[in-house]
This record gives C-alpha cells, sequence and structure tokens, in this order.
C-alpha cells in the first residue's frame, strides 16, 4: 500500500492475519484490500530499522502497556496522561478487571 495508512504499532499484527483487511483511504478515493493469511513485513533499512513505538506510562484509564495510545494534554499548564485512541474501550478493559458491566456505544 502507498502510502500506508496503518500506524506502526498495527504493522506486526498483519502478518498472516486469518481476516480480510479492508482500508478506505478517502482522499485518493480508493479502497485497499489485504487477503486473508498474507505475509506483511513493514519497511526496513539499514540506517533506520523498523521498531514498534512503545511508551513510557501505561494507559492511564486501563493499565494497558500493549496497546496503541494517544497523549491527552489535560491542563494549560502541560499535564498529560496517555490514553487509549477510543477511551470507551480502555474504560471497558478497567471494568474487566474489576469485574464490573461494560458500556456500549451510544450509553
Amino acid at each position: 500500500m502507498d502510502p500506508s495508512p496503518i500506524p506502526k504499532f498495527d504493522n506486526p499484527k498483519m502478518d498472516m492475519m486469518p481476516a480480510l483487511q479492508l482500508f478506505g483511504a478517502g482522499r485518493e478515493k480508493r479502497i485497499y484490500a489485504v487477503p486473508p493469511f498474507t505475509r506483511v513485513e513493514s519497511l526496513d533499512f539499514d540506517d533506520h530499522p523498523f521498531t514498534v513505538q512503545q511508551w513510557d506510562e501505561p494507559c492511564a484509564i486501563c493499565g494497558s502497556t500493549h496497546s496503541y495510545l494517544d497523549e491527552v494534554v489535560l491542563d494549560d499548564a502541560g499535564n498529560r496522561m496517555l490514553s487509549a485512541p477510543i477511551p470507551i474501550i480502555a474504560a471497558n478493559r478497567a471494568r474487566q478487571k474489576t469485574n464490573e458491566s461494560t458500556v456500549t456505544f451510544g450509553q
């Protein structure tokens, strides 16, 4: 795919995935498809090797250390936190840890 619409954090998960993967590129008016069980490798160069992004802190909502995290600025003083890109997913992960019921979209 050129250019790839996928964050590099998710690239390794695409390798040999059993599901059909569809990606929309709205500006280009194209849909990209990756067939099931396709070998996927990220571009890697001698002087710039491919690495998956990692964070120094876990998600502030659910404590996850193995998911993509967004930086959220909390106030004008520059305080920040890291959170899963979709806060309801992070909240559900936190609830699952304490065996509380999960929240669905629209509630």
